[in-house]
């Protein structure tokens, strides 16, 4: 990833400095990462939409460069850090794409800020508590607790790839076991948002055009949970593809299309 157009940090009204950067000219377009991932996990998307669009990449509460408020968080609360950007930045309406947590924070940020978006692009999330789901974030949460950060690491490995993934592409299971685990603290805090996300009750209010994106072999975000979702927003189409919670990481070509896609219509 080339170096950014613009960079810096951005003080809330509730005090938490926020860190992000630009690249590109054109409509813009954010990306809102998931949990224990900063912004650098968009590499790949800022090479193929900085040609045309101009893409903010941002590092949520709790992680990256933005500041570790004490927690727990919420997914509403990282919605309107998300939004208090967008509005420093004067942003037109964006094209917002979030995976997993960042998809969370997407709904809440088109449910909160609608003026803020002209369309949505939510990969690998859900809109509802589910029982293994919750079972795992208390899992992280307590092993943030502990200190046991190459444990999260490792376990962010095993249920965030497919199994074909991690079999074929051993340089990548390298890489990843080799970068920094996330701040404990912002980890757990955030963790905490993740498991009491809901917002399925909420979800035919959001009315922007919207791609939902699922994977085949999703085991922490399992694809029905993403068809709820979809099934439920008012102009939503559902995209699934053969790949683990990571679409945009295991096959960043088909992710790359269907949003293209998207764009088009």
């Amino acid at each position: 990833m080339s170096g950014p157009d613009d960079s810096g940090t951005i003080r809330t009204r509730a005090g938490v400095e926020i860190a992000y950067e630009t690249h590109g000219k054109g409509p813009p377009m954010v990306l809102v990462a998931g949990l224990g991932d900063d912004r650098s996990s968009w590499a790949a998307q800022v090479e193929e939409f900085a040609r045309d669009h101009r893409v903010v990449l941002l590092d949520n509460r709790g992680i990256g460069r933005s500041a570790t408020p004490p927690g727990p968080y919420s997914i509403e609360q990282m919605a309107d850090d998300t939004h208090e950007l967008a509005c420093r930045l004067e942003l037109d309406p964006v094209t917002a794409i979030g995976s997993s947590m960042g998809g969370a924070i997407c709904q809440q940020w088109a449910l909160r800020h609608p003026d803020d978006i002209r369309r949505l692009v939510i990969t690998n999330s859900w809109a509802e508590r589910d029982v293994f789901a919750t079972a795992l974030f208390d899992h992280w949460i307590a092993m943030a607790q502990r200190g046991q950060s190459q444990h999260i690491v490792e376990s962010l490995l095993l249920f965030c790839f497919s199994p074909g993934y991690l079999t074929r592409k051993s340089e990548t299971v390298k890489a990843f076991l080799e970068t920094p685990a996330p701040p404990l603290e912002g980890f757990a805090a955030a963790a905490a948002a993740c498991r009491g996300h809901h917002t399925l009750d909420r979800a035919h209010e959001i009315r922007h055009p919207a791609l939902v994106v699922a994977g085949e072999f999703d085991i922490l975000t399992r694809p029905e949970l993403s068809r709820r979702l979809a099934e439920r927003m008012k102009a939503a189409r559902y995209v699934e593809v053969p790949t683990g919670h990571m679409v945009f990481w295991e096959m960043p070509d088909a992710f790359h299309r269907a949003v293209r896609e998207f764009l088009k219509g």
